[in-house]
């Protein structure tokens, strides 16, 4: 944790209440149609879904449950059930009457949003479960399509800056500074309890304590399984065995009930927390556009395009990556390097709209502000460039050095390059920084730099170790065998 993470958890300990991070809000949020609530609840020990709700904000979720998570045919039955749900959301080709075959015909965004990363971890479990399964008539038509959809919302969810797969713990935790420990903060009732508006300062604590006791996470309360589950499920297990169908149904709905009620209420507490954030009065912030971008050319790559080449079939099922592992050496470099870039462009984007930002950038020494002292000209090759002096009168932390590549905080597209770095006898830093294009501010105004995005370099080196023919492609193209 930094610094100032520290100082501001402990203010807001003070004043009784989070506060906001950041003067803008961080995410997009799709509207109704376009956003998917998902819950899952599933047996101890196990890593199948129990139950599965799931609809979209201001209705009533659909809840799917079986009685024994433990018999794996009643679980891919109601999966499959299921997957509908979810690949129409995604417009998968298969699912959807007019599919999407090109990049630009995938808008608007379609997000899932779930309630902690719990839930998010099933969709991990649904692509080792479904992904090549052969189980059933239903395997090639509903649940392989659900496994590949899961594996890839669940890669897609590691992603730095993606807007597709959204927690709710995250989303609030991203937008407010709680005053609790962070091993708490995984507790979607615990935070909505400390935002509760209706509560005084004095009471939130209390109340966030109370709704810390109710579960949220996949995993049902020990407690009430046992009290509440245990006893009907061994009944319908000898039902089972016996063939009394009707003790059968009694029980089995004796044991949804239990699993409604969970479902349903981690259900309400994700759509509570959409709510919430939806009501924030700040701006969303104008590098949030090009993350959905960003994320929809995310999923036509990633997901999409493959899927209409299991559709179509006439040269051969497509690739289709391995829920354990990655399987080939150049795919994961390649994934690797994109993450790098992803995350690059994440930080950049969103720091020039938000000024809180711009500072929490400068303090732990990723930029710096200061007076421009000085501006000459710069000849290079066939271009004038301005070198700009700046002083810094207030020297704190400093990761950047000669040769770092830097920009204008609030104007991204103007790059320069640090010249020299100088520490004055009084205390003052002076920086000497050339900048790439004409326009320049004037001698004595405030100017500030922070480190340049290089995300377009990472996204290069991708693209370049899928060649066979690159230095280093021995590592990434050798076959195992060899």
């Amino acid at each position: 944790m930094r610094e100032r993470d520290i100082i501001r958890r402990l203010i807001a300990h003070a004043e009784g209440g989070p506060l906001p991070r950041g003067a803008t809000r961080q995410m997009h949020i799709a509207s109704d149609e376009d956003l998917l609530i998902l819950a899952f609840v599933r047996m101890g020990g196990e890593s199948r879904p129990w139950g599965i709700a799931f609809g979209h904000p201001g209705e009533d979720p659909e809840i799917l449950a079986v009685p024994e998570g433990r018999n794996r045919d009643l679980v891919a039955r109601m999966c499959s059930t299921f997957a509908p749900a979810l690949l129409r959301h995604l417009r998968t080709p298969g699912f959807v009457g007019l599919p999407p075959v090109e990049e630009e015909e995938l808008g608007p965004l379609r997000q899932v949003w779930l309630p902690n990363g719990s839930h998010a971890d099933m969709l991990h479990h649904l692509a080792f479960a479904y992904t090549f399964t052969r189980w059933g008539a239903d395997a090639e038509a509903t649940l392989n399509p659900l496994g590949r959809a899961a594996g890839w919302l669940f890669r897609e969810a590691q992603r730095p800056g993606q807007q597709h797969v959204i927690t709710a713990t995250g989303a609030l935790r991203t937008s407010y500074t709680f005053p609790a420990q962070s091993t708490r903060l995984e507790h979607l009732g615990f935070l909505l309890a400390w935002l509760d508006p209706e509560l005084a300062p004095g009471e939130r604590l209390a109340a966030a304590g109370e709704a810390e006791a109710l579960a949220v996470s996949t995993t049902l309360d020990p407690v009430l399984e046992r009290t509440r589950i245990e006893d009907p499920l061994d009944d319908w297990h000898d039902a089972r065995n016996e063939g009394d169908a009707p003790r059968e149904r009694a029980n089995a709905s004796a044991i949804t009930r239990v699993l409604e009620e969970e479902l349903g209420r981690r259900y309400r507490l994700t759509a509570q927390a959409i709510s919430h954030l939806r009501a924030d009065a700040r701006h969303t912030n104008r590098g949030v556009a090009r993350l959905v971008d960003s994320a929809l050319t995310e999923q036509w790559h990633g997901h999409t395009r493959r899927e209409l080449l299991h559709v179509d079939g006439d040269d051969g099922p497509p690739f289709t990556p391995s829920p354990e592992t990655d399987l080939d050496p150049a795919a994961a470099g390649a994934r690797y390097m994109e993450h790098l870039a992803s995350a690059s462009l994440f930080e950049s984007l969103l720091l020039h709209d938000d000024e809180e930002l711009q500072d929490e950038a400068i303090a732990r020494g990723d930029g710096f502000r200061g007076t421009i002292a000085g501006i000459r000209p710069r000849p290079v090759g066939r271009w004038i460039r301005s070198v700009l002096t700046i002083e810094n009168a207030d020297p704190g932390p400093l990761r950047l050095r000669e040769g770092s590549w830097v920009c204008v905080i609030g104007s991204p597209e103007s790059r320069g390059t640090i010249l020299a770095v100088r520490a004055e006898s009084d205390g003052r830093r002076t920086f000497e920084v050339e900048l790439q294009q004409q326009s320049t501010p004037s001698v004595g105004s405030e100017i500030g730099f922070v480190e340049s995005s290089d995300h377009h370099l990472s996204r290069r080196k991708s693209n370049l170790i899928w060649s066979n023919e690159e230095p280093g492609s021995w590592l990434t193209h050798a076959r195992t065998d060899e």
